[in-house]
């Protein structure tokens, strides 16, 4: 019996999580002979996620809005040889989506040090991590739950990622990245370049050939080339329009925003004729600082604005809401994560905590 599959994607659902069943310690060849001839049915699911760590996801039907996204060594299968629709935005109503949020009751994780950038990586979705200062930390926690998963001590300020179970981070003043293993925190390598010096953001894009970095002292992102786990190349940098180049959300593999920490404004970069082309998404003249970006599936932009709250705009660039969070210079916020089913959660520095906002929506 041939399953169609493709290679380097996997399914993520962006309308809910509560239709997958997930094995871990099990091998690919393991799930598909479980679909098979295990105690499930074949036809109870249509489609099957593998991934490099050994855990697999099955999903039992297609969610109206989804993701495929990429990620090196993950196959996704469609069990039945039936294939989805067009992803659809999940809940377009701003305004709905909003009035939940604000009215919701959050769940605080409270921490023991000021709390900057989130690392998530979604091909697994139980564990998220942030980084910290004052004293210098790296939690991880499950970020649907908040249950408390490790603390690790870590010399580090503001950059967080990851990426095929590694982390990566950086310290202010050190044109330097530094790559760990992230279940033991050893250290694995390095990539310097003079242009790191104030490192804020890094992605990775082109099924993770690509890594992208913002740093916060130049007018530019700087591009890798990534070999292999222990191999990066400087490929190039791309000019961005803004004061001080800050947090990075990626549409996909050709549109990228840029946030900038000066102001309010954003920048977006499109991939076009061979060349990245940059213009200002968003012009704000307000001096307070910005900070990260997140993108919905509606194509919304959200962006953390640190001494206000949230501004929310549409993909041509015009504010649809807004959320005064009553912040100030001595109470900020630093990042955002914008999970399936908008469930959001947002760093606050002095007030040391985590706050997670889960609006109970799905799709209609």
């Amino acid at each position: 019996m041939s399953i169609p599959y493709i290679e380097n994607v996997y399914f993520q659902s962006v309308s809910s999580n509560s239709d997958v069943t997930v094995r871990f310690n099990n091998s690919c060849q393991e799930c598909l002979c479980e679909s098979l001839f295990g105690n499930i049915s074949n036809n109870d699911y249509v489609a099957l996620n593998c991934f490099t760590n050994n855990t697999c996801q099955f999903f039992q039907d297609f969610p109206t809005s989804y993701k495929l996204s990429v990620s090196n060594g993950t196959r996704l299968y469609f069990l039945q040889q039936q294939f989805p629709n067009a992803s659809k935005c999940c809940i377009s109503n701003i305004t709905e989506l909003m009035n939940r949020l604000k009215t919701v009751t959050p769940t605080t994780i409270n921490l023991t040090f000021k709390p900057a950038a989130f690392g998530y990586d979604p091909s697994i979705p139980s564990e998220t991590a942030v980084i910290g200062y004052d004293p210098g930390n790296l939690y991880w926690f499950n970020p649907l739950t908040t249950a408390f998963i490790r603390n690790t001590s870590m010399d580090t300020t503001l950059t967080l990622a990851l990426y095929e179970n590694q982390t990566f981070t950086a310290n202010n003043g050190i044109s330097v990245i530094n790559i760990r293993d992230k279940q033991t925190n050893n250290y694995i390598n390095n990539v310097s370049y003079p242009s790191l010096g104030s490192v804020r953001k890094i992605i990775f894009i082109n099924d993770g050939q690509t890594m992208v970095v913002s740093t916060q002292n130049n007018l530019s992102l700087t591009v890798f080339d990534v070999n292999s786990p222990m191999n990066y190349t400087y490929r190039e940098q791309i000019p961005v329009p803004l004061l001080n180049a800050h947090g990075i959300a990626k549409v996909n593999d050709t549109f990228l925003y840029v946030s900038s920490w000066s102001d309010q404004s954003i920048a977006s970069c499109k991939y076009e004729n061979a060349m990245w082309n940059q213009t200002i998404f968003v012009n704000y003249t307000i001096t307070t600082a910005g900070s990260h970006i997140a993108v919905d599936d509606c194509e919304r932009v959200w962006f953390i604005n640190t001494q206000f709250g949230l501004r929310i705009y549409d993909s041509s660039g015009t504010e649809i809401s807004n959320w005064n969070m009553s912040l100030s210079s001595t109470n900020t916020i630093y990042d955002i994560l914008l999970l399936p089913n908008y469930v959001l959660l947002i760093t606050h520095v002095e007030h040391m905590k985590i706050v997670q906002y889960d609006p109970q929506m799905t799709c209609s």
